[in-house]
């Protein structure tokens, strides 16, 4: 029997992109995480119910900056068992993502872990899971495997994802290399070629992602594994803020996964993904739908047709 992996939710931005629509619809720039945008469930709570179709809510972590804990504790406070983990300060994704994945180890150098970022949309989940679950078998067990989605058009504002040889007998492909943000024509030449949008989902062993970590960021593998002696003790408070300390910023796709070998990716198609970086973004995932009216109507604050 394959034991269930933990999730890491991701939700330590401040969703700035998105936040002239935030500001429209609650007169304050609010992280795009914490807003509901479609349905009754904010981005981040509809991520974490994503994580309780992969596991029980016991190995859920959700991880945010200090500043964002009150808001963020409010909104899971209907999913009990979710772990928050709550940085002393935002130093980007590197140390947003290992210090949950550190907690983790703690508790099990075994653990499959997958990180989900909270700002994704996804209309349609099953094909998503699907690719998760085939990630934790046969020969793409071992590897970091990234959720790659097949691009509807050349769009210039996401990551791509470059495949090389198919792994095995699986469906999914060696990572020949990443495009970060391409110029128009390169956008187009992905596009053309079977290039897959980078969504940032991931999964692999724990142990894996932290030896990647030591090997690509040793500072900050360093303090955190410093931090990791005190989990539990009267001193992991004041641990946890020397580790961050210590640490300067580092983003993990940039500093950590660009530089590793053997990485895994797995096309997705039919999921609906987008990032929602942009309102133009939000407004085409929801045309054609109630969600698209209501969103409107609550914009130009028509309560009878947002209701």
């Amino acid at each position: 029997m394959i034991e269930r992996p933990y999730v890491v939710v991701l939700a330590g931005g401040e969703g700035t992109r998105l936040a002239s629509l935030t500001r429209a619809l609650y007169g304050t720039e609010l992280p795009k995480q914490f807003a509901v945008i479609a349905g009754e469930r904010s981005l981040l709570q509809e991520t974490i119910e994503r994580a309780r179709l992969l596991t029980t809510p016991e190995r859920i972590l959700v991880v945010v900056s200090a500043h964002r804990a009150a808001l963020a504790r409010e909104q899971l406070a209907p999913y009990p068992g979710v772990e928050l983990v709550v940085q002393p300060r935002s130093l980007d994704t590197g140390p947003g993502l290992l210090l949950p994945l550190v907690r983790i180890l703690a508790r099990s150098t075994r653990a499959r872990v997958v990180f989900l970022p909270s700002d994704h949309y996804v209309s349609d989940v099953t094909p998503l899971l699907r690719a998760l679950r085939e990630a934790e078998l046969g020969a793409l067990r071992d590897r970091i495997a990234l959720l790659g989605v097949t691009p509807t058009g050349p769009e210039v504002e996401y990551g791509w994802i470059v495949r090389g040889t198919r792994i095995g007998r699986t469906d999914a492909f060696a990572v020949a290399r990443f495009v970060e943000k391409p110029a128009p024509a390169k956008a187009e030449e992905l596009w053309c070629s079977g290039g897959l949008w980078n969504t940032f989902i991931s999964t692999g062993p724990a142990h894996t992602f932290w030896e990647l970590a030591r090997r690509h960021l040793p500072d900050h593998a360093a303090a955190l594994e410093r931090y990791a002696a005190a989990i539990g003790c009267l001193a992991e408070i004041e641990a946890l803020d020397e580790a961050y300390a210590a640490m300067v910023p580092a983003n993990f796709s940039r500093d950590v996964l660009a530089h590793a070998q053997a990485l895994a990716t797995m096309p997705v198609a039919g999921t609906g993904w987008s990032d929602w970086g942009s309102p133009q973004r939000v407004f085409a995932s929801l045309a054609g739908t109630p969600s698209h009216d209501r969103l409107v109507a609550r914009i130009r604050g028509d309560a009878a047709l947002a209701s």
